[in-house]
């Protein structure tokens, strides 16, 4: 079991590195050798920090038990930058609903309440063919 957690491990770290890299160049723009570079550099930074505070855990006191309470104590601050946005985000209000339609019970679509007359249509008015020119048909000039 251990085996698997330890292959899992390095399964993810081995995957967050290059998705933090494409990070960096889609901010960095055109200079982003250097970026690119920092980035690399602050995993390997991590690596042999993490490494030399594993060994110093394992010689101290606790043995055994000294190298996941060295990974709890460095992993709570690492989730900081996650709280923060969380606990500051905020939704927008929402929108507010359409007015509603005036209530006449004598008014049907497309007829004026005053004269009874019928209002005329617009062009976009999908039931309205006037003005519009038809569907052009097969052609005849087809060889």
């Amino acid at each position: 079991m251990d085996v698997v957690l330890v292959v899992l491990l390095g399964t993810t770290g081995f995957a967050t590195n290059p998705v933090v890299v494409g990070q960096v160049v889609h901010v960095a723009g055109a200079g982003r050798a250097l970026p690119m570079a920092l980035a690399t550099s602050a995993f390997q930074a991590g690596i042999a920090l993490g490494s030399r505070t594993g060994g110093a855990a394992l010689a101290s006191t606790p043995h055994l038990q000294g190298p996941p309470l060295t990974g709890t104590v460095l992993a709570l601050p690492a989730l900081v930058p996650l709280g923060l946005p969380a606990a500051t985000h905020r939704t927008a209000a929402p929108a507010p609903a359409p007015a509603p339609a005036p209530d006449r019970p004598n008014e049907q679509a497309g007829q004026d309440v005053a004269s009874g007359q019928s209002a005329p249509r617009s062009v976009t008015d999908p039931a309205d063919t006037r003005g519009v020119a038809p569907a052009p048909g097969p052609s005849s000039h087809r060889r």
